[in-house]
Formats: C-alpha cells, sequence, structure tokens
C-alpha cells in the first residue's frame, strides 16, 4: 500500500519507530492552534499496526499530538479523518524513514520569516490572528518585524549568514538607525562583534531603563509629555522599556531635585543644600569637603517623659512576647501593629536633627539625592566646605627658603614648580584607563596577563611589581599541622614538572616576556595548577547531620562529577589519618557496610586499637575475605570524603542569581555629564 486514505483520528498512534523523542511536545499548543486555524497541511505517514484496525504513527508524530491535543480540548471528534499515506514496510525501514523526515530538511531562514510576517501585515492581518495562523506569540510575531526594521546592512548581515540572530536582536534593542550603523560600524570587524551583550550595551549606553530611580522620579508621564521616547526590548523575558532621550529624563529629574533642595534649605538651616542626580552621594561631589559628626538635639523634658513611658510598653511587649501563642495568626498580627507602634514612636522621638555649634553654621550643608524608590531624599551625613587645617610637611621651611632664595635671584632657569598630588592622581587613573579599554579589545594578552598575575608568586611583596589586584594565595587552613595526604604530595611534584624557565629572569618585565613566549599548553597547565591550588577546603557531607567543619560547597561536588573523580583511587583510610580518629561504633559500621553485619559482629569483642589495625587492613585489601568485599572495601571511603550526587534542581527551584547591573543604561549618568540644574548650589 502507498495510498493516502482518511484514517479516524481515534484509530492511529505513535510509532516505537519514531525517533524524535527529546523535543516532542515543544510548541505543541502552538502547532495544534496552526493545525485548528489551517487544517492539516501535511499528511501524516502510517504503517499497519498488529491490532486490527489501528495504525502506527512512524512520520508525523508531533503533528499527532497537536492533533490529540485537539481531541483532548474537545476540538475535534474522535472520528475526525486525518490524511495518512499508508506504507507496508519493517520496522528497519519504518525508522529509516523516520530519520529522513526529521533530519534531511530545511527550515525557513530568520530573514525568510521576517519577510513572510512583514507581508501579512502589509496586507492588513492583524498580529494576533498572524500569531494564531503560525502557532506563535504575539510577542514573538513583534520580535521578528522589529528585526525587519534593521538597518540594510545589518538585515543584509543576518541574511547572509555573517552574523547570528541573537547579534541581530542586539542591534534591534533600538529602532534608530544611526545608532544602530554607529556601532556596526565601530563592532562589525572587530572581536566583539559577535558578542550580542557589548552590541547591547553600545546600542543602549544612552539611555536608561524605566526601572532607574531616575526614571521613577522624572515619571514616564511627564518624560512623554516633553517629547521622550520610550523604546520596549522585545527580546528578553522581562520586556523591560528604554528611556532613549535620556538628557530629557536628566533634566526633568533635575529640575525635580532641585524643587526639594529649595525647600529642604527653607526648613532645615543648613548653610547649603547641594541636589546630585545619583542615588549615593559620590566622591567627586565630597572631595573639597569633610564630612562633620554632630550629636542630635538633646530630648526635652517632655519628650524624656514620653521616651520613658514607651521604653515601658515596649519592656512589657517583650514580656508578653514570650507567651503568645503563635499559631494564633490574628493575636500575633495584632501584637505586630502595637510593637511597631511603640517601636516607631520611640524612634521618631530621637530622630532628631544635630546641633550645628555657631562657629559651623555658615559652612555645614547636606546633599540630597534620589532615594531607590524615585523619591528625593536628604542623603545621610553632613558637610563642611571649610578648609581643613593641615600640617605642614616636614622640611617645608627648608623648601620655602630655598624657593625664596630662588625667586630674588630671579633665575629664568628656576625649576618649574611640580604637579600637584591631585592631578597626578588623575592623570595616572586615566592612563590607566587607556591601558584598561586597550588590554580588554586584546583578550590574548589580557590571558597571559592573568595566568601571569597567579603565577608569579616572586612579585607578591611589591605593591608595583604586577600592576594589578589579581592574586591566586592558597587559602588559609587554620591547621597546627598539614595532613599528610598523597595528592599534596603529588600536586608538589607536578609543579616541578611545569615548564619553569621562565621564573630564572630577575626583572618582572623579563619573566612576562618569557611567560608570554610558552606555547599555548605551557600556559594552560600552568592556568589549572595555579587554579588548583586557590581551592576552598569543603565537606562531602550534609550540615543536616550535625557534624562541624567546612561547609559542603556544591560547585566543588559538580566539578568532580564532571572530571569522574574517584576519591578511593587518591586515598586510603589508615589508623593514624582515620580509624584510630573515630568511634569503635563507627569501625564497626564502617565494617557492616562493607562485609555486612556477621563480619560486624566477628570484631565486636576486640579493642578499640586491634579494630582500628584490622580496618587498616581490610579496607587496604591486605585482608583474606570474599572477592566482593575486597572490592567493596577498596572502593569505600568516609562519607566526609565522598563527593555528593546533586539532584538535578527544577527550574523553579534554582536559587536566585545576584546580578549586577546588566548594562551602562541601568547605571545613573556621570555627575559632570547630568543636566546643569542638579549641580546648582541652594544656599539657605
Amino acid at each position: 500500500m502507498n495510498d493516502i486514505e482518511l484514517i479516524p483520528l481515534g484509530k492511529l498512534r505513535l510509532s516505537e519507530a519514531n525517533v524524535r523523542k527529546n523535543d516532542s511536545n515543544l510548541f505543541i499548543e502552538e502547532l495544534a492552534a496552526n493545525i485548528e486555524a489551517k487544517g492539516l497541511l501535511q499528511n501524516l505517514i502510517v504503517v499497519p499496526a498488529k491490532k486490527r484496525g489501528m495504525f502506527d504513527v512512524t512520520a508525523g508524530g508531533r503533528r499527532l499530538r497537536a492533533l490529540n491535543f485537539l481531541l483532548a480540548a474537545g476540538k475535534l471528534p474522535k472520528d475526525h479523518p486525518v490524511a495518512c499515506r499508508v506504507l507496508d514496510i519493517d520496522a528497519a525501514e519504518q525508522s529509516e524513514l523516520s530519520l529522513i523526515e526529521n533530519v534531511i530538511r530545511l527550515d525557513m531562514t530568520p530573514t525568510d520569516e521576517i519577510r513572510a510576517y512583514k507581508h501579512f501585515v502589509n496586507e492588513g492581518s492583524d498580529l494576533d490572528a498572524i500569531a494564531k495562523r503560525f502557532g506563535r506569540t504575539r510577542r514573538f510575531i513583534e520580535g521578528r518585524l522589529r528585526l525587519a526594521d534593521l538597518a540594510d546592512p545589518i538585515f543584509a548581515a543576518l541574511e547572509e549568514g555573517k552574523i547570528t540572530l541573537d547579534v541581530a536582536k542586539a542591534y534591534a534593542t533600538t529602532p534608530n538607525h544611526d545608532r544602530q550603523m554607529m556601532v556596526w560600524n565601530e563592532l562589525s570587524n572587530s572581536w566583539q562583534g559577535n558578542n550580542p551583550d557589548s552590541i547591547r550595551r553600545m546600542v543602549t549606553h544612552s539611555a536608561i531603563r524605566s526601572s532607574s530611580p531616575m526614571a521613577k522620579l522624572a515619571s514616564e508621564a511627564d518624560y512623554l509629555a516633553a517629547g521622550g521616547k520610550i523604546e520596549r526590548d522585545l527580546f528578553t523575558e522581562d520586556g523591560g522599556e528604554t528611556w532613549i532621550d535620556a538628557e530629557i529624563a536628566q533634566r526633568i529629574a533635575g529640575e525635580k531635585l532641585q524643587a526639594f533642595a529649595a525647600e529642604v534649605a527653607e526648613t532645615s538651616g543648613y548653610a547649603w543644600v547641594r541636589p546630585i542626580l545619583e542615588t549615593r552621594v559620590t566622591y567627586n561631589a565630597t572631595e573639597d569637603l569633610h564630612q562633620v559628626h554632630l550629636e542630635p538635639a538633646p530630648l526635652t523634658e517632655a519628650e524624656q517623659v514620653e521616651a520613658d513611658k514607651l521604653l515601658e510598653t515596649i519592656s512589657a511587649l517583650e514580656a508578653e512576647s514570650e507567651t503568645l501563642d503563635e499559631d494564633d495568626e490574628a493575636a500575633a498580627a495584632e501584637f505586630q501593629t502595637r510593637w511597631e507602634a511603640a517601636s516607631s514612636a520611640y524612634d521618631a522621638l530621637h530622630d532628631k536633627a544635630p546641633v550645628i555649634p555657631e562657629e559651623m553654621k555658615a559652612n555645614v550643608g547636606c546633599f540630597v539625592i534620589i532615594g531607590a524608590d524615585g523619591q528625593p531624599a536628604v542623603a545621610s551625613g553632613l558637610y563642611s566646605d571649610k578648609p581643613l587645617e593641615r600640617r605642614k610637611a616636614r622640611g617645608s621651611d627648608g623648601g620655602e627658603g630655598a624657593s625664596g632664595a630662588a625667586g630674588e635671584g630671579g633665575s629664568a632657569s628656576s625649576a618649574p614648580k611640580p604637579l600637584s598630588q591631585k592631578l597626578v592622581e588623575e592623570l595616572a587613573v586615566q592612563r590607566r584607563d587607556i591601558l584598561a579599554i586597550n588590554l580588554a579589545s586584546n583578550p590574548a594578552i589580557a590571558l597571559d596577563y592573568l595566568i601571569f598575575a597567579i603565577a608569579d608568586s616572586r612579585a607578591l611583596y611589591s605593591a608595583q611589581a604586577l600592576g594589578t589586584t589579581l592574586r591566586a594565595p592558597s587559602p588559609s587552613l587554620y591547621l597546627a599541622n598539614y595532613p599528610e595526604s598523597p595528592a599534596h604530595t603529588l600536586m608538589a611534584d607536578m609543579r616541578e614538572t611545569l615548564d619553569l624557565s621562565w621564573t630564572e629572569h630577575r626583572r618582572t618585565v623579563d619573566r612576562f616576556s618569557a611567560f608570554s613566549a610558552l606555547d599555548d599548553d605551557a600556559k594552560a597547565s600552568w592556568l589549572a595548577w595555579c587554579m588548583a591550588k586557590t581551592l576552598e577546603a569543603s565537606m562531602g557531607i550534609d550540615k543536616k547531620t550535625g557534624q562541624s567543619g567546612p561547609e559542603p560547597i556544591d560547585l566543588h561536588d559538580h566539578l568532580a562529577a564532571l572530571m569522574g573523580i574517584n576519591v578511593a583511587s587518591h586515598w586510603r583510610p589508615t589508623s593514624a589519618n582515620y580509624f584510630d580518629r573515630v568511634s569503635k561504633q563507627a569501625l564497626l559500621a564502617h565494617v557492616s557496610e562493607v562485609g555486612g553485619p556477621t563480619m560486624a559482629a566477628s570484631f565486636m569483642g576486640s579493642k578499640k586499637g586491634d579494630l582500628s589495625a584490622s580496618c587498616e587492613k581490610l579496607f587496604a585489601g591486605e585482608t583474606i575475605v570474599a572477592p566482593e568485599v575486597k572490592e567493596a572495601a577498596l572502593a569505600w571511603v568516609p562519607e566526609a570524603m565522598r563527593f555528593r550526587v546533586l539532584a538535578a534542581s527544577e527550574p523553579d527551584e534554582e536559587a536566585p542569581v545576584e546580578h549586577e547591573p546588566d548594562s551602562d543604561a541601568d547605571e545613573l549618568e556621570p555627575a559632570e555629564e547630568q543636566d546643569a540644574h542638579a549641580d546648582e548650589t541652594v544656599d539657605a
């Protein structure tokens, strides 16, 4: 048979010969929606089943699952006719046919898919209708249509396969072609040209996120009213919004912060109040100031009486909390309300402005910043703009005399005045940044520098020798004596196998040059050895057992699994390193673990010392026992020495990841680039 037949859906079942297994349920709902809207566009391939009247689906398993999804949802009847090509072939041929259908085919390219969606939009189709027709989400269609508006050179690169879809999505973060092309021209021929994160950061570097404190302060309504534009990121899960006209947001936020600072200046009595468009007081804002620490104003007599009453109330509540029924949620909530009210009232009494001495009132002020919630806030800490009295440096008198003499002589060849310390430090930082940006663009040199910095132990005692904060010291062990360990000895021996030729040079620059000249295998060996000696100690048992000691480290256990480590091949228990140091009950339990209760019972009458010696021989394979017992004994190590087998985490069980700001767009702009309104000083 090799004909197309209409077979009732209820008589079709998936063949064991169908090769698609792992992703068979992916996007089934979308495929079902597509079949519901357009019908089955491609027939199934089936063979007669052993059960009379039934058919096994060899090719088209996902389509069958989608049809059954519609059947379960009540959208298709059980006798719904399904177009099938019926073949009479054996099991081997069925698997071959299934493999051919799933492997020898070419999916539509992203650019072809983009053009198809754009065609339907141009024809007047609704996005929801397109999404339903193709079994996609509306968000997916919107994202593809955003890619359709890429600048021509970038779209052409995607079509020709010169860039990946993820790179194209990074450029499409903004619809602004000028900004896209600016980044394209800068990165397309560099090593960062295929790094979506780098591209996305550069595309949005002058923008701010809608969730940032500055955006909250400016408010979306005011920003839009001032002509600001908002872009929605269609390629990330959170779908965050980006405000691309950062200068508008900064101006609005600066004006609001300025107004708040004026109010504080009128009511606080400070000599000055300075607003800064930051969430904290920056170093640049305070480098010419010094912080002053003042005591708050004392309580009045009436306030002290009130504070004493509140303390009595708080003490009574503390006593009451010991008898509180925690299972009574209503009573617990009512108690918490009273506790918070008393505590807040007590804190409010003591939250008084500091007393500023008369001689300081003309110089003490504060800063106004943006709170994390986007509201203006007075920053903690007071500052004085009066210069501090500084002691003259030693020898300054002699220096002044010498310079004065030179001045009187009027010599034109007098030495120029040296640069100020502040200027020297600023120039050093800027010089460092130039080196850093170039190093960041040369990963090969950076990798050599990284390995050299952690391998070159000769330079650890000189702050300037390596010029980096990167180090890889061995961790502290807090042990009086280092335990004997074959693996530790092997580590020492392994260092002697490394290429040590570069360490013979005296100057750091010469050592680095020699290290850079090593081949990649030699450098990789140094990197692996240096990384290995930084490992912290951890235990293989869980803290639930009550065992004290270093905490278990999941990543250590995962690394051990990746490398297939067999602890027993590296370490064997002896009387000295283990058996003499545990209880007799523990020793009997270990014997029972490898030899069973009968063997353990035979040692019940042994003294602890004799039992320890017997265990050393048993677990070294030197005792005459049954082969299976010997095998188990040679493979045994204590629980604390074992690397744990970690269960796979479900997606919703994984611990939240702590993120640093994901792009420059999430950070506030530097103070010197912010609106001039925010830099003005409000005088009281």
